[in-house]
């Protein structure tokens, strides 16, 4: 059995919702998974926000990444969420896009500027990940080789992105 990350992203209310999963092997493609996942604007809405890092196919820890993940979305300072999930930051900065406006004016704009943001050029919005708060378990051999789908609860996934978010990007 090999080790790996998944990282998930999802919301499920009523008959519907999304779900970005991640099979990965490394943290750079986790951090990749991560940025692209914020980038589309579901991390702000979202029910999971989450990696999980399994050891020779066992769960091994679960870690919410919403305390562990800064965002800097142009003419805003950068924002992270803390434990009990108050965004700290996130203030307009001087001569901004978002300067003198009222904090409710700004989260109703937001989400349709990310979004063009995003399609223009994802990486203005800039995230990233605090490995070392994030704390994740080193993966033991044999780690999980690109191309190889994995089986977790019955389900199988594939290496790599399985989301119903693709095509947001």
């Amino acid at each position: 059995m090999y080790s790996f990350y998944v990282f998930e992203g999802s919301l499920w209310q009523g008959g519907g919702g999304w779900e970005h999963l991640e099979v990965c092997s490394d943290l750079e493609e986790l951090d990749a998974s991560v940025a692209y996942y914020v980038r589309t604007g579901s991390w702000a809405v979202g029910d999971a926000f989450v990696v999980r890092v399994y050891q020779r196919g066992e769960l091994l820890a679960e870690r919410e990444l919403g305390p562990f993940v800064t965002v800097k979305v142009p003419g805003l300072t950068a924002m992270r969420s803390a434990a009990d999930m108050r965004t700290s930051g996130g203030v307009p900065e001087p001569g901004g896009r978002y300067d003198g406006m009222e904090e409710y004016a700004i989260w109703e704009e937001l989400p349709q500027d990310m979004y063009e943001i995003a399609t223009e050029s994802p990486e203005r919005i800039q995230v990233s990940v605090d490995r070392d708060g994030l704390a994740l378990p080193a993966l033991v051999p044999p780690v999980l080789p690109p191309g190889v789908g994995v089986v977790i609860d019955g389900r199988e996934l594939p290496y790599g992105r399985t989301s119903t978010l693709d095509g947001c990007l």
